[in-house]
């Protein structure tokens, strides 16, 4: 487990071939087996002119298979002219006489719509008649991206990362992810394990920010018992049970300087040392993710950068606003995940050619045009929603509930948050913590922002707050019920038992409960 002192961050492969022009990604269609399908419509950004409708462009899948046009009913046989102009970079759409009808972003085309170089950098989501939608924008071809199960997208950012996954998973390095909430960093710890020599053993996933600052000791390390008031027996600790396997500790910019030290010794010599027990050996490759800015964090004293330099190797994940072309495969793969687990009727089969399919192209359009802070954990939620709500419905509707999520507005029923301490530094009351977590739905991030307090200052806050539910208390029943009355889904049950959705998750795991929770 041992590293130098050099962290590298993964870049490109320079082999690798790309090509830079402007692009189509389907988003929807009938035959929901097209949906990922791409064209290159003008390469290099070359001046010209295609057309758009049921005949061309030639579209090819995924692994760069011919699938041919668009090919449906749904769509005139007189295309839509798209035409790029490079000395102008700008982007023009026209419809001509009995050419399907055309929505760009939102917005009925009657005749002809103008885009900037910058609109196509963001990307332009064409509703094509009723049931097709695609996104076109600038794309940089990335080939050769071999597969990586649980990693949804062909854009070129989701391609460069499995490609980047494929080369540090073989080495032994310490990895560093770095990302924003919710964009899959523990789906990307799970990838690496799974293509390093030790996925036949165990990995173990742990949110360090998660665990009460008295317990980290004990809950990472071990301890023996009658180490301390309370230890009845034996715990072995989170990185001997990873013993030959992989530990990701998530949330790692959040520990204790205390933690942050003992971290150091096992990752550089290998060597842990449970709680009044003699120090051990244990083989272990650790990844790490954080959201946290560590530099800002090495500069204000609160987490040492030593501690950084042992990770060798740091690998970012791209938020999903930054590859909003895989939204369409993104939300079809989340939607069927979860009417399979509440065991719904197949609704995602490819649909009969004039028929009209389960999801509306109009609303992926939708999901296509959101800036997606919550990110692919915001996305799952969105297409839970989606599936409990229409799972027994011949065709999905949208509720208010859901258009209120995408429009950015809370629903309702929600409390506006309550207003930060008047001085930042000032302390926030146990009524402030409580108002402030019931407000950001019980999640430590946002309370935290609200609060203008680190999360690690409000987990320690938490653990002594009178006033708001402590997850350790609940029992193994009460979270059943729970999970019975929110149609099994963590992040609701969560808000429901009033506690946040990682310190559930950490009390399930204590009692021995499944769990799936959402993944960053």
């Amino acid at each position: 487990m041992a590293s130098d002192d050099s962290t590298y961050s993964v870049s490109e492969d320079p082999s690798t071939t790309v090509r830079t022009g402007i692009g189509l990604r389907v988003l929807a269609h009938p035959d929901t087996l097209r949906i990922g399908d791409s064209a290159l419509l003008f390469e290099g950004l070359r001046s010209g002119t295609v057309g758009l409708g049921r005949l061309e462009p030639k579209l090819r899948g995924s692994s760069g298979v011919l699938t041919g046009p668009l090919d449906t009913g749904h769509v005139s046989r007189t295309p839509v002219r798209v035409q790029w102009n490079h000395e102008r970079s700008c982007l023009r759409l026209k419809c001509a006489a009995g050419s399907t009808p055309v929505e760009v972003d939102g917005m009925r085309l009657d005749g002809e719509a103008q885009f900037s170089l910058s609109d196509v950098d963001s990307g332009v989501v064409v509703l094509l008649g009723r049931h097709v939608a695609l996104w076109i924008g600038v794309m940089d071809r990335v080939e050769d991206a071999p597969v990586v199960p649980g990693l949804i997208g062909e854009s070129a950012p989701m391609r460069r990362l499995r490609q980047q996954i494929h080369r540090i998973a073989p080495t032994e390095m310490p990895v560093l992810l770095r990302g924003e909430t919710g964009v899959g960093k523990e789906v990307v710890a799970e990838a690496i394990h799974a293509r390093s020599a030790r996925a036949s053993n165990v990995f173990v996933a742990v949110n360090v920010a998660g665990i009460p600052g008295p317990m980290a000791a004990s809950e990472l390390f071990g301890h023996r018992r009658g180490a301390f008031t309370g230890a009845v027996e034996d715990r072995p600790g989170y990185f001997a049970q990873a013993n030959g396997g992989t530990l990701f500790l998530d949330e790692i910019g959040d520990v204790s300087s205390e933690i942050q030290t003992l971290l150091l010794r096992a990752i550089q010599q290998g060597v842990i040392q449970p709680l009044g027990g003699s120090a051990r050996q244990v083989d272990v490759r650790l990844i790490a993710a954080t959201d946290s800015d560590l530099e800002s964090a090495i500069r204000r004293k609160e987490f040492r950068e030593p501690l950084l330099h042992r990770f060798s190797l740091e690998l970012w994940v791209p938020p999903l606003r930054k590859r909003l072309e895989d939204v369409g495969l993104l939300f079809f793969h989340l939607l069927g995940q979860h009417l399979r687990k509440l065991g719904g009727r197949d609704r995602l089969a490819p649909t009969a050619d004039r028929k009209e399919p389960w999801v509306p192209a109009a609303f992926v359009a939708r999901l296509a045009r959101h800036s997606w802070p919550g990110n692919v954990r915001e996305l799952s939620n969105v297409a839970l929603k989606f599936a409990v709500h229409n799972r027994e419905l011949p065709r999905g509707q949208i509720d208010p509930e859901l258009q209120g999520l995408l429009a950015g507005t809370p629903p309702a029923v929600e409390q506006q948050p309550p207003p930060a301490p008047a001085h930042r530094g000032e302390p926030a009351s146990d009524e402030m913590i409580a108002e402030a977590m019931h407000a950001a739905g019980y999640s430590v991030v946002r309370a935290a922002d609200v609060l203008g307090m680190s999360r690690a200052n409000l987990y320690k806050r938490l653990e002594t707050c009178r006033a708001v539910t402590r997850a350790s208390d609940l029992s193994a029943t009460q979270i059943a019920d729970a999970l019975r009355d929110t149609s099994g889904e963590p992040s609701a049950a969560a808000r429901h038992l009033r506690v946040s959705l990682r310190a559930l998750v950490l009390q399930m795991r204590r009692l021995g409960l499944d769990v799936e929770d959402d993944r960053d």
